[in-house]
C-alpha cells in the first residue's frame, strides 16, 4: 500500500498493470519526494499462480525500463538496460521450465465461448420455442427447476437432430489450434457447461479435448424424453468453495481431484455469470468476450477478442 500527498500523486503517471507500484516509487524518487516505510498492519492478498508470475515480471521490468528511458539524463546506460532485459528473459525461462513440470488444467465454458452461440437458443430458433424459453428464464429463479423446465422443450427431438444443430454453430475462431497448443504444453483441457452432455461431449471430441462435464439429457430409443439429470458433481458438498446449491466450481473441484491438480494451477474461461465462481476460485480466471460487469470485475483477465489464439500468451 502506498500513500502520499495529493500534490505529489497528481504528478505521477499511473500504469494499468503490475508495474504500477514500482512505477510510483520510481516517479517519487525522480521528484525527490522523501520515502519512508511504515508499519500499518497486515493485508492478505490472493497469491498468484506461477503462470501469472511471468506476466507480472515482464510488466514490472518493462516499467523500470520505460521509466529509466524517459529521463532526460538517464541513470541507466545501454549496457545496464541490456542487463535488465537479460534478467527478465532468465526469469521467464525459469518460470516456464518449472511450470512445464506442474499438473495443470484449463476449463472452458461451451456456450458463447467455445461455441459462438448458445446451443439451447439455437434450438429455440430451429423449433420455434423462443418465447417459451424466455418465459422460463424470466419466471423461474431456482436454477434446478429452470434447468428441468428448459429440458422439456427438447422432448421428442432425436439425438441426431440435436447433434446436427450443434454442428451448425460455428466453433470460436482459433479454438482448435489453441487447444492443440495448450495440450502440447501439458495442460488437461476440457469443458464445464450447464448445457447437455450429449452436446458437450460431441464438441469435446471435435476439438480433441480431455473431458466434458454437463447436465445429462435423457433419451429413449434416441429420442429426447424431456428429462434431465443434474450430476452430483455440480452439487454443493463439504469441500465446496461457495454456497450455491449447484455450481460449476464443484464440477471443477471434482475433475481436478481425479487428475491430482491444485485449483491454483487451473485456468477457467467463460462469459456468463454462471462462470463467476469458477473464474473467481481458479488460479487464473479469464472473462471471455463477456457483457457481465461482475464477471469483468472478478476475472484476473478480461479478454475481448473472439479469436482464441491470443489466449496462448496466458498459458506457459
Amino acid at each position: 500500500m502506498i500513500a502520499g500527498k495529493k500534490s505529489w500523486l497528481s504528478q505521477l503517471d499511473f500504469r494499468e498493470d503490475y508495474g504500477v507500484d514500482i512505477g510510483i516509487l520510481i516517479d517519487m524518487h525522480i521528484l525527490n519526494v522523501p520515502i519512508e516505510e511504515v508499519e500499518i498492519g497486515y493485508i492478505e492478498n490472493k497469491s498468484k499462480p506461477l503462470h501469472a508470475l511471468g506476466k507480472m515480471g515482464r510488466e514490472v521490468a518493462q516499467t523500470i525500463i520505460i521509466k529509466a528511458s524517459s529521463l532526460k539524463k538517464p541513470n541507466l546506460n545501454f549496457e545496464e538496460l541490456g542487463i535488465l532485459h537479460e534478467i527478465r528473459s532468465q526469469m521467464d525461462f525459469a518460470l516456464n521450465h518449472h511450470y512445464s513440470h506442474l499438473n495443470k488444467l484449463i476449463a472452458y465454458d461451451m456456450d458463447n465461448t467455445l461455441l459462438t452461440k448458445r446451443f439451447i437458443d439455437t434450438c429455440a430458433e430451429k423449433f420455434n420455442f423462443k418465447e417459451k424459453l424466455m418465459n422460463i428464464r424470466l419466471s423461474e429463479n431456482e436454477e434446478i427447476l429452470r434447468t428441468k423446465q428448459i429440458a422439456t422443450l427438447l422432448k421428442g427431438i432425436q439425438i441426431n437432430t440435436l447433434l446436427e444443430i450443434a454442428d451448425s454453430i460455428e466453433i470460436a475462431p482459433g479454438a482448435k489450434k489453441t487447444i492443440e497448443q495448450q495440450k502440447k504444453k501439458g495442460y488437461i483441457v476440457g469443458i464445464i457447461s450447464d448445457s447437455y452432455d450429449c452436446i458437450s461431449n460431441h464438441i469435446k471430441n471435435k476439438l480433441s479435448m480431455d473431458f466434458a462435464l454437463s447436465n445429462e439429457l435423457e433419451f429413449s430409443k434416441s429420442v429426447c424424453t424431456g428429462e434431465v439429470k443434474i450430476p452430483s458433481f455440480f452439487f454443493n458438498n463439504s469441500s465446496s468453495l461457495c454456497k450455491h446449491t449447484v455450481c460449476k466450481t464443484n464440477a471443477l473441484q471434482n475433475i481436478i481431484s481425479k487428475y491430482n491438480i491444485q485449483i491454483e494451477n487451473c485456468i477457467a474461461i467463460g462469459d456468463s455469470w454462471n462462470d463467476l465462481c469458477m473464474i473467481k476460485n481458479s488460479g487464473l480466471g479469464i472473462a471471455y468476450c463477456t457483457k457481465e460487469e461482475i464477471l469483468k470485475h472478478h476475472a484476473d483477465i478480461e479478454y475481448n477478442t473472439i479469436d482464441f489464439t491470443g489466449l496462448l500468451k496466458f498459458t506457459l
